[in-house]
């Protein structure tokens, strides 16, 4: 692996570490937590592009295809940040950060089952132990709480929904240069999230300026440093790869829980965070293996 892209690769595990925490610390309901965490980005990117005075000429290259695949990839993120926001109102930061990253398990079976490609056997075995791990986790909530339980199923739908977004970020990725892929999924998935918030009557405006300098730091670390380091790395590795990555999440969210809530994780959370960590070294030592060989 070349240093830039093990940079790029720390760096995005450690910016979206701290996406569950300001997620915990605001007020806001998870739908309008998720639409201000895509928009800030979208402006964000917006202020760059015409800073730059590039805008209409990367947005021109893309076409009819690129713009619907572009689309239903910013539905796909709509709905794992859906998702995902509101199982941190349900269970513990660990057990849904570890869920919710369980993204690679489902990229397999969708590749699989839908289009055709078998995945490695030293690939499934890594799988297998990452999703030994996520039962653990999901097993001690179901020993504890119903609580516990509702806030795995939605953590689990982020999983299923994450998967979707990446495989199309991995066909897009290789003729799309970052930016303008960036600024367009997002854009979108912040329109179809204006959407769902416009469905459950939620005002948009009513809340404090602590609320908002939340989303405005999800906007700014977890997404633009984190989800765009991990949608730069679609272009050099595979999505499934990308996907193992995300999995590094739960150590540093755990870390910062302890920090910021005094949320220390369960021994299921323990037992289970191990296994998926395992399952990361064995899959990431293939890859590189294979770089060599």
């Amino acid at each position: 692996m070349k240093p830039k892209t093990l940079i790029v690769l720390l760096a995005g595990v450690t910016a979206v570490s701290f996406a569950a925490i300001f997620i915990r610390l605001s007020t806001a309901p998870p739908l309008i937590i998720s639409f201000y965490r895509m928009f800030f980005s979208s402006i964000l990117i917006l202020f760059y592009f015409i800073y730059r005075g590039d805008f209409g000429a990367e947005l021109k290259k893309l076409t009819m295809r690129d713009f619907l695949l572009l689309a239903l990839g910013g539905l796909f993120l709509s709905f794992h940040f859906a998702f995902w926001v509101t199982s941190l109102n349900h269970t513990s930061v660990a057990s849904s950060v570890v869920l919710v990253t369980t993204q690679p398990i489902f990229i397999v079976l969708i590749e699989s089952l839908f289009l055709g490609k078998r995945p490695r056997r030293e690939f499934l075995v890594g799988l297998v132990i990452a999703a030994i791990g996520s039962f653990l986790i999901g097993f001690g909530d179901f020993h504890g709480t119903q609580f516990g339980i509702i806030g795995d199923i939605y953590a689990l739908l982020g999983a299923v929904m994450a998967a979707g977004y990446f495989l199309i970020g991995g066909e897009v990725r290789r003729r799309i240069s970052l930016l303008p892929y960036i600024f367009v999924v997002y854009g979108f998935s912040s329109v179809f999230l204006l959407v769902f918030c416009l469905i459950g009557d939620y005002s948009l405006v009513n809340y404090s300026p602590y609320n908002f300098s939340l989303f405005l730091l999800l906007a700014l670390i977890p997404t633009l440093i984190g989800h765009t380091s991990f949608n730069w790395l679609l272009s050099k590795v595979k999505a499934s790869m990308v996907g193992v990555t995300i999995l590094g999440e739960p150590i540093g969210s755990s870390l910062l829980a302890m920090v910021f809530f005094d949320e220390y994780p369960s021994y299921w959370v323990l037992a289970g965070g191990s296994f998926v960590l395992f399952s990361i070294y064995l899959l990431w030592r293939q890859e590189l293996l294979e770089d060599v060989t």
